[in-house]
C-alpha cells in the first residue's frame, strides 16, 4: 500500500508531465493540478505560471484547491489568474496570494487531512 509521502510525490510528478494517467483516484489526480499551478508559482511567481500554464489548468487547478478545502487559495487565484495583464489587477492581492501559499506548507497539510477524512479518493 502507497504511503501518504508516495501519493503526495506522485502527484507531484505528474503536475510536472502536466498529465494524469487515467485510473488515477481523483484525489491524487485534484492534488496533481493543483501542484502543476503550486509550482510554477513557487518556481517563478504567478507572472511565469500565466506564461506557461493553459487556462484550462489554471481552472483544474482552482478546483482542486477547493476539493482540498483551500477555498480562499481558489478564489484569489481565479480572480487573479482572470484580470491579470489587465487594468483592473491587483498586486496586493498577488501579495497576499503568495503569503497564503508560503504560510507554512498549506497544500500538503490540506492534502493530508482530505485523505484522512476521504482515504478511498486517494486509493487508501
Amino acid at each position: 500500500m502507497k504511503s501518504l509521502d508516495d501519493l503526495y510525490n506522485e502527484a507531484v510528478d505528474y503536475g510536472v508531465e502536466g498529465a494524469v494517467p487515467a485510473g488515477t483516484p481523483v484525489g491524487v489526480a485534484k492534488l496533481s493540478h493543483v501542484m502543476r499551478v503550486f509550482n510554477a508559482i513557487m518556481s517563478g511567481g504567478l507572472g511565469f505560471a500565466v506564461e506557461v500554464i493553459e487556462p484550462d489548468e489554471f481552472d483544474r487547478a482552482v478546483e482542486g484547491f477547493r476539493y482540498l478545502n483551500l477555498g480562499e487559495i481558489a478564489n484569489l487565484l481565479a480572480e487573479l489568474v482572470e484580470s491579470y495583464g489587465g487594468s483592473n489587477y491587483d498586486l496586493q492581492k498577488e501579495d497576499a496570494l503568495d503569503q497564503m501559499l508560503n504560510d507554512g506548507d498549506p497544500v500538503d497539510d490540506a492534502f493530508r487531512r482530505k485523505a484522512v477524512e476521504v482515504p478511498s479518493e486517494f486509493g487508501l
